[in-house]
């Protein structure tokens, strides 16, 4: 009878295991990695692509995207206070990337990994071919995934980690020591070389006298992905009105926030700006952008706060009445405008009210005007009432088709130049998403409330609606207009900008766009392109290893976990030597037998051409006996018969 009531508590703990992963899992991390720097041949790809395509410096990086560069190139991965750097002939995944832990996976090539925040209570993995290795201590690491020909290594220039192989034998390597898996993969050896691990590679010196990972605690937290760069292109001062801000340098004068990029749809987040500038991540996924004196300065998250990524922290403009402000250039227009000190930014892709809290609570935003803002977007109202100017850079709207926007084209080239008056009352959307050309932003979807009973003041009653107007009975209002044909033109250009949005409806000419409904008040949005509609110029990397997709049950999940990487030959250059001093053994695990001392591996010849015919090496000789001895005294030298 136990063992029944066992099963029964395990199969209960695991379902409350799997509740509690998919709550976790029903929103986005808060932290993100960030692709910093790309130099040669650098590829990437998502959980959902089959294939490698180029990479872009400033792309977002969460569970399940992959890098892989290639012989001839390098590139740095920088994830809330760690620089983690490849090498030529590498592959790395995020296996996952969340609040609760770092797994990444390196299938091939080597890592250099060096922590500035590292927090001991979130564990920090790296899955290779013969085994996982964890970081124990804040310091700087270097690890090569190994090969049929080479040896797993964890070396510990500073701090503490531990690589257990895939039988469960464990290593611990200290600061000065390299700590080795050699052999089989079913049969592994541990040893430590204490040996200093081999230094950087000298091209990323000039890398390092640009960036600086030393976090500027005086300005911003840590945990700020992409905080390295700002120093670098900018300078930090103070504002009267903001306090501390940042100001980039070498931009032209008419440059402002949001312009010099392009979209890009990035899950689960969906539509994310991906900067040209080198610095162009952290001001665009954390803090607010203001103009002050006809400079933009980027106001950072506040320190004591623990800052969420969000992937675009601006408003949008759009859909039916942006369409008939604009006319005949129209184009199915979408524009946007970077959010202001202690503006409220919606997410689109998620409708848990504490997320939204989180997510704006480093910003400085009131809690009521959070509160008023939540109930706006409950009650499907427009975000604020454009013609009070209640958003502070509303007048710096960015607008291009459509179209460049959901194909990820560059925004500066293509952007429509908009007179200030054409945009002036345009309604911002109540969520941050991109509108549907279709969507109507000023007013309510057809499922509102009920109208409100009729006020009994007649004296102030409003113009009777077309239908139950009489020709006969002219108001002044109506002769006023009969008496002013620009104000009847410009109804006319209206009623037509319309009737050209109807029949685009009708016809289906205005759906060819992607759409997508918004987590929260089901706003119609522009969509995520599918693979055909978005090709993708290929790139090189290994296969990709396709893996079982999570249940869709569990919203956002990453990957399913798999089992270690494929122990392959040497791809590239072969590892740096070590000056072996002593190689010890692995310490025995409980239970099992001790390990002894093992000599140095001895590194494969690099293969060379069969030769014609192959001779096997010759046996040592025999002893000589007292027979041979005697007739080798009778033999003569070479020598001795010259002479």
């Amino acid at each position: 009878m136990s063992h029944p009531f066992r099963g029964a508590v395990a199969l209960l703990a695991g379902l409350l295991a799997v509740a509690g992963t998919a709550q976790a899992q029903s929103d986005p991390p808060s932290r993100v990695g960030r692709l910093a720097f790309a130099d040669g041949s650098v590829s990437f790809h998502d959980q959902d692509e089959a294939g490698w395509s180029k990479a872009v410096v400033n792309t977002p990086l969460t569970s399940g995207d992959a890098i892989w560069t290639e012989p001839n190139g390098e590139s740095e991965v920088s994830l809330a206070g760690t620089r983690i750097r490849l090498d030529g002939s590498t592959e790395l995944e995020l296996l996952a990337v969340d609040d609760t832990q770092t797994r990444l996976q390196l299938a091939q090539g080597r890592l250099d990994i060096k922590t500035y925040t590292l927090d001991t209570k979130t564990p920090y993995q790296i899955v290779t071919p013969r085994g996982t290795i964890t970081l124990q201590q804040q310091g700087d690491y270097y690890i090569q995934a190994g090969s049929t020909e080479d040896a797993t290594r964890l070396g510990v220039r500073s701090g503490a980690a531990q690589i257990q192989s895939l039988n469960g034998q464990t290593l611990a390597v200290r600061a000065g020591e390299v700590g080795e898996i050699y052999g089989d993969v079913g049969t592994p050896q541990l040893r430590t070389v204490n040996s200093a691990p081999p230094a950087l590679q000298p091209y990323w010196a000039a890398r390092d006298r640009q960036v600086s990972y030393e976090a500027p605690a005086q300005y911003l937290s840590s945990d700020v992905t992409g905080y390295e760069d700002l120093n670098a292109y900018g300078s930090w001062s103070h504002d009267n009105q903001y306090g501390n801000v940042w100001t980039p340098r070498s931009v032209p004068s008419d440059w402002q926030p949001y312009r010099t990029g392009h979209w890009s749809n990035v899950q689960p987040w969906g539509w994310t700006w991906i900067d040209d500038q080198p610095w162009g991540y952290a001001p665009y996924h954390y803090g607010r952008w203001a103009n002050s004196n006809n400079r933009w300065v980027w106001v950072p998250p506040q320190r004591d706060v623990k800052p969420v990524y969000a992937p675009a922290l601006v408003a949008f403009i759009g859909g039916v009445e942006l369409s008939i402000s604009l006319g005949n250039q129209s184009n199915a227009p979408v524009g946007w405008f970077p959010l202001g000190p202690r503006e409220t930014y919606v997410p689109s892709y998620t409708a848990d009210r504490d997320y939204y809290n989180r997510i704006n609570r480093s910003a400085q935003v009131q809690q009521n005007t959070l509160d008023d803002r939540w109930q706006r977007a409950q009650r499907h109202e427009p975000a604020a009432n454009p013609t009070a100017n209640a958003m502070v850079n509303h007048r710096f709207v960015t607008v291009v088709p459509s179209e460049t926007f959901v194909r990820s084209q560059p925004v500066a080239r293509a952007a429509l130049k908009v007179a200030p008056e054409k945009i002036a009352n345009a309604p911002v959307a109540v969520v941050s998403a991109p509108p549907a050309p279709t969507a109507s932003l000023a007013k309510p979807p057809a499922a509102a409330p009920a109208p409100k009973p009729a006020e009994p003041k007649a004296a102030t009653a409003p113009t009777a609606r077309p239908a139950e107007s009489k020709p006969a009975d002219a108001k002044p209002a109506d002769a006023k207009k009969a008496a002013d044909p620009r104000g009847q033109g410009d109804a006319k250009a209206k009623a037509d900008a319309q009737a050209k949005v109807d029949a685009q409806v009708k016809t289906g000419a205005a759906t060819t766009l992607p759409v997508a409904k918004t987590a929260i008040t089901d706003m119609p949005a522009l969509g995520k392109p599918s693979v055909t509609e978005r090709p993708a110029a290929a790139a090189p990397g290994p296969k990709i290893t396709v893996n079982t997709p999570a249940p869709a049950a569990v919203p956002n999940a990453p990957r399913a976990p798999r089992e270690a990487p494929v122990l392959a030959p040497r791809s590239g250059a072969a590892p740096p030597a070590l000056k072996d001093d002593k190689a010890t053994a692995a310490p025995a695990k409980p239970g099992q037998p001790e390990a002894k001392a093992v000599e140095a591996p001895k590194p494969a010849a690099t293969p060379a051409a069969p030769p014609a015919q192959q001779h096997a090496a010759p046996a040592p000789a025999a002893p000589p006996t007292d027979a041979d001895k005697k007739k080798a005294g009778e033999a003569k030298s070479p020598a001795e018969e010259k002479k």
